[in-house]
C-alpha cells in the first residue's frame, strides 16, 4: 500500500495562549494550545526527556533571534561629520579662489 505523509505547520501569534501539561504516568510534559483559543486549531505536543537536546537547540535558535531582534531596536544611526574636504568655486565676480566647503 502507497502511504503519503503529512506535515503539520502551525504559526503561533504572539499573542497565542499556550501552557505546559505535565504527564508523570507517560513521562512526558506537553505543549498545550488550546483550540478554544485559536478558533478551534490547537494542539498537543507530547515531549519526554529524550527530545531534551532537541528543545535546548530550538530555545538557542530563538535567543538568538531575538538578541538579533533587539539590537536592531537599539541600533542608531550615527550623524555624518562635517566634510572639509569638497571644494566650491566662489561665486563673487572676477574671484578665482576656492574654499573648502562644510556640510
Amino acid at each position: 500500500m502507497l502511504r503519503t505523509w503529512t506535515d503539520t505547520h502551525y504559526k503561533l501569534e504572539d499573542e497565542d495562549w499556550l501552557y505546559i501539561a505535565t504527564h508523570e504516568e507517560q513521562s512526558s510534559a506537553s505543549l498545550v494550545c488550546p483550540g478554544y483559543a485559536r478558533d478551534g486549531e490547537g494542539f498537543s505536543i507530547h515531549f519526554t526527556p529524550a527530545h531534551l537536546e532537541t528543545l535546548e537547540n530550538l530555545l538557542a535558535a530563538l535567543r538568538i533571534i531575538q538578541a538579533q531582534q533587539e539590537a536592531m531596536l537599539d541600533y542608531t544611526y550615527p550623524e555624518p561629520k562635517a566634510t572639509k574636504h569638497l571644494i566650491r568655486r566662489s561665486k563673487m565676480a572676477g574671484s578665482s579662489t576656492t574654499e573648502p566647503v562644510t556640510h
